[in-house]
């Protein structure tokens, strides 16, 4: 058996997708900047209470005493900046501290008993080989697989060793088709489909209730599963970010309920009252409403009205009683679980539907939702989870009201008269409110110039890196179709890259729905790849659209040659392929390549990413004037560990998979996102930039199919679309923002907006 190093050709992931959420984002989103933001406010309640201190009754007294109100002012500010710093910010540091390790824990024990199941497989030459996250490997020879059995749940693969199950609710649908394909291939002897998966649309109509046992309790069955689904959508999960603001807020208004005047008091504990009955309230309110969904469909079905669903290419429509209707475009998130699917505004239960319906579901909302599709698992929180959620922030409220009730114990003795030389240090005093206000307008004049130079210039888009000179105000960008460009992905996913419709200058090819890719073209160098050199045209003059090839899912058009890649991983090309030093005339469909990720062309040479991660290049790269600045002799690789790679008229790019972005080629107007002064051209792959989850070469755009609306120049593109090629290079930052660079030596922020008919 051969050693397996490449990457597997599918991912068996049962861990649902909320539980890896929760614990990689207990945290929460813009922490450093809450935190910040929480403490600046405790700070700045110091700053006023020692204000206030110093132009009120205990600021005379301690004038009387024979000091000053100014030294009065620092003393207080001094001993309310301690106190805040000692008795506020660090133990609720603590108290988040601690939750965060608690709901850590606890999801990495449940993500624990989820990957167990976790295993990848990888189909070699003769074997399919399974290993787990620990690295043991199970063999599966073809010649020793009996049977293999594909329904609408899983893939069943039965040997002599016995029996590999692998359920196509933990696989994205590439790998249910990349496992249908290689079992067919490998196993056609002993392979059965009891499932066909790749329909265009269902029609189900599921009855109603009937009057029997076990249909009553079916539905019962279906109620508690809807009621468990509505408590885990109605949970609240705390996060770093959100107990820091909530501890602030609770720290706030227990000073202000234990020290504050009789007005600001009750408002306190009316605030408190509210914090501990809002989200119990809220969730108690939202479970209610699910009931209440639940009974009346309940009603429905015992009436015995029958529920229409129906999934298209157009969307999702359920009609029962009353009708919901969405596309896909409308759907934000499609859900499944063990007992049911959540497609949008419907909740649809497994238990309503046969195993092959199920699976037909599931191979439509993939197919049409793309990345919207997420296994889940949606179970309650549990008495002891909820107490662990609470028990750190009411140990710091506790810790917060005996830290208070101690100052205002210290104050009373004081006031008392029994220890006059000194002064109370209460944040909220009963004379205190009505001086608020007195002594500043509250406004930070630094925070009106933050982040500015003293010519107005902002300075603070972390853009150093590029060695950018230029304009630093962002410019618009106008893109056809924002959605498409995933500027909040995580993470590049190549399917999301392809393209289905490329032009230049003498061709046009584009891939239907159904993966056929068709070509019209003057065909000078055989680009279609039916064996001549000659076009077929039309009565009216146009060139005729021919059938290509099939089972295509990407293409990318050179100057004089065509290349397509295969859902197989095949690269495929025609017409004048830059392959070797003598470039290849081909007008037949020729396989350059295989186990191919993603390729784009340039003018006179191209770019390959295979599955392995390793990056390949072929042809020639040239300048903006046809100046040779690299050739390659056949395809070379380049470079190594990469998860896309781009190429545009006069420079290359590739991302590696620790979010470095490397460069060749022309770099006289910093196309390479480095300053020419550095260098005028790069030949090899130069490391220019850190942090990059995307990049653009000459145009920004994933698809462009919005990018040609007519046929060759018969309706012309809109006016607009020079903004979109106005420069060279863009480049998405992990941070989100978008820079451009490569027009005329500048370096700028984009702001990316859509444009509108």
């Amino acid at each position: 058996m051969e050693e397996l190093t490449r990457r597997p050709d599918f991912i068996c992931d049962p861990v649902p997708e909320n539980y890896r959420q929760r614990f990689e984002g207990r945290k929460g989103k813009n922490r450093s900047l809450t935190v910040l933001i929480v403490v600046l406010f405790l700070f700045a309640v110091s700053v006023l209470d020692a204000i206030l201190f110093a132009v009120g009754p205990d600021g005379d007294r301690y004038a009387a005493l024979g000091g000053s109100r100014g030294y009065a002012f620092l003393t207080a500010l001094l001993k309310g900046v301690l106190s805040t710093a000692i008795f506020t910010i660090l133990p609720l540091a603590g108290a988040v501290k601690w939750h965060s390790s608690m709901t850590g824990k606890l999801y990495a024990a449940k993500i624990r008993k989820y990957e167990t199941g976790w295993f990848a497989g990888f189909f070699a030459a003769d074997c399919l080989v399974t290993e787990d996250k620990k690295g043991h490997r199970s063999t599966w020879y073809y010649n020793d697989i009996l049977s293999v059995e594909e329904d609408g749940g899983s893939f069943r693969v039965r040997g002599e060793g016995g029996e590999l199950l692998i359920p196509k609710m933990y696989l994205k649908r590439d790998s249910v088709r990349s496992v249908r394909n290689h079992l067919r291939r490998y196993c056609a002897d002993v392979y059965r489909q009891d499932f066909v998966g790749e329909v265009e649309g269902i029609s189900l109509v599921l009855p109603g209730q009937a009057a029997s046992e076990d249909a009553a309790r079916r539905q019962r069955e279906i109620h508690r599963d809807y009621l468990d689904y509505a408590k885990n959508t109605t949970s609240f999960y705390y996060t770093e970010t959100r107990l820091w603001v909530i501890g602030a807020c609770a720290a706030y208004l227990i000073r202000c309920a234990l020290s504050g005047s009789g007005g600001l008091s009750t408002m306190a504990w009316i605030g408190i009252l509210v914090i501990l009955l809002c989200i119990p309230a809220l969730t108690g309110l939202k479970n209610m409403a699910a009931r209440r969904t639940v009974r009346a469909r309940d009603r429905r079905m015992k009436a015995g009205i029958p529920t229409e669903l129906k999934i298209g290419k157009g969307g999702v429509l359920l009609r029962s009683g009353q009708e919901i209707r969405q596309s896909w475009d409308q759907i934000r998130r499609i859900l499944e679980g063990q007992g049911y699917f959540v497609i949008g505004r419907i909740y649809l239960s497994k238990k309503s539907l046969t195993e092959e319906e199920a699976g037909q579901v599931r191979a439509l909302c993939q197919k049409y939702a793309g990345r919207k599709y997420t296994y889940v698992e949606m179970e309650p929180q549990k008495a002891g989870e909820i107490f662990r959620t609470f028990l750190p922030l009411l140990c710091f409220a506790v810790f917060t009201a005996a830290v208070t009730a101690v100052e205002n114990g210290a104050a009373f003795y004081q006031e008392d008269g029994r220890n006059t030389g000194t002064w109370s240090n209460g944040m909220w005093s009963a004379d205190r409110g009505n001086a608020a206000g007195s002594g500043t307008d509250g406004t930070d004049a630094d925070s009106k110039t933050a982040g500015k130079a003293a010519d107005g210039a902002d300075r603070s888009d972390g853009a150093a890196g590029f060695g950018g000179q230029g304009s630093r105000e962002p410019v618009y960008v106008i893109t056809p179709d924002k959605a498409a460009l995933h500027l909040n992905a995580s993470e590049i996913q190549i399917d999301e890259c392809y393209s289905h419709n490329e032009v230049n200058y003498s061709s046009r090819f584009f891939i239907d729905g159904n993966g056929i890719l068709y070509g019209a073209s003057a065909n000078e160098h055989g680009e279609l790849g039916n064996g001549t050199t000659e076009a077929d045209i039309t009565a009216k003059g146009f060139y005729r659209e021919v059938e290509v090839a099939r089972d295509v899912c990407h293409v990318s058009l050179g100057k004089e040659f065509m290349v397509c890649l295969t859902d197989s991983g095949a690269l495929m090309g025609t017409g004048n392929l830059p392959t070797e030093d003598n470039p290849i005339v081909t007008t037949a469909a020729l396989e350059l390549m295989s186990d191919v990720q993603y390729v784009k062309c340039s003018p006179y040479g191209m770019i390959v990413l295979k599955t392995d991660g390793t990056v390949w290049c072929a042809g020639r790269l040239c300048d903006g004037d046809g100046n040779v600045i690299r050739e390659y002799d056949g395809f070379e690789q380049v470079m190594d560990h990469a998860v896309y790679a781009d190429a545009g008229e006069s420079t290359m790019a590739v991302i590696r998979s620790d979010g470095s972005l490397w460069m060749w080629g022309d770099n006289s107007s910093q196309q390479c996102t480095v300053s020419s002064r550095v260098a005028e051209k790069f030949i090899e792959p130069t490391r220019v930039r850190e942090n990059v989850r995307m990049v653009w070469l000459d145009r920004l755009a994933f698809y462009d199919e919005q990018e040609y609306q007519g046929y060759l120049g018969a309706a012309s593109a809109p006016t607009d679309m020079d903004t979109y090629h106005a420069f060279r290079t863009y480049v998405l930052q992990d941070d989100g923002q978008v820079y451009a660079c490569g027009q005329e030596g500048t370096f700028v922020k984009v702001t990316v907006t859509e444009r509108r008919d």
